[in-house]
């Protein structure tokens, strides 16, 4: 984070209201165990998967998906006072799918452009995790596609290039689970 920009930070963060999805008699998908379950239980009931699937997620109250989602959609959002984000990511991200030794993709090309490698999967895990909770903190997201998994955003990454020639700017996915935790699915989805 740049200094110059803190209070600018701190302004976003004050000055945003929080609320969390709530699918009253579901259980939150904490993991991708719940959120298949949940795909399942939308087929054989008369529940949506998707509003399953967000219940318990927190969004920023100005940049959420629309409720209702359907006709005879009874959740509901309440207000949070306080929200701790998590972004994760898992290092294969890097390790096993941008940089795989065995496959030549333009994703790897790209980030080799900028003259970065495998050996800096885990100083980019930390940056892309790092960025991510103070975008979803701050506002600083789209939201993507919502299927039956649940709701995906989009985050903009800015890095320095490892080759000295200014910074580069792109997109990268994440899929929101509940009580504030994201989890990249994707480190590039485009500029």
């Amino acid at each position: 984070m740049n200094l110059d920009n803190t209070n600018e930070y701190i302004n976003k963060i004050f000055n945003k209201s929080w609320v969390r999805w709530v699918h009253e008699g579901s259980i939150v998908a904490g993991n991708n165990l719940i959120k298949i379950v949940n795909v399942y239980l939308g087929a054989i009931t008369k529940h949506c998967s998707r509003c399953l699937n967000l219940n318990g997620c927190c969004f920023v109250s100005d940049n959420m998906p629309p409720i209702p989602l359907h006709i005879n959609c009874h959740c509901k959002i309440e207000q949070i006072d306080y929200i701790d984000i998590n972004s994760t990511c898992s290092i294969s991200k890097f390790t096993n799918y941008l940089f795989d030794k065995l496959l030549a993709t333009s994703k790897k090309e790209l980030f080799e452009s900028w003259g970065f490698s495998i050996l800096d999967s885990d100083n980019l895990k930390k940056e892309f995790e790092k960025q991510a909770n103070l975008a979803y903190l701050t506002g600083d997201y789209t939201l993507g596609i919502l299927d039956f998994y649940g709701q995906t955003v989009s985050i903009k990454i800015n890095l320095s290039r490892k080759d000295g020639k200014g910074d580069v700017s792109f997109i990268s996915g994440w899929m929101v689970y509940p009580n504030g935790r994201l989890v990249l699915t994707t480190p590039y989805g485009g500029k």
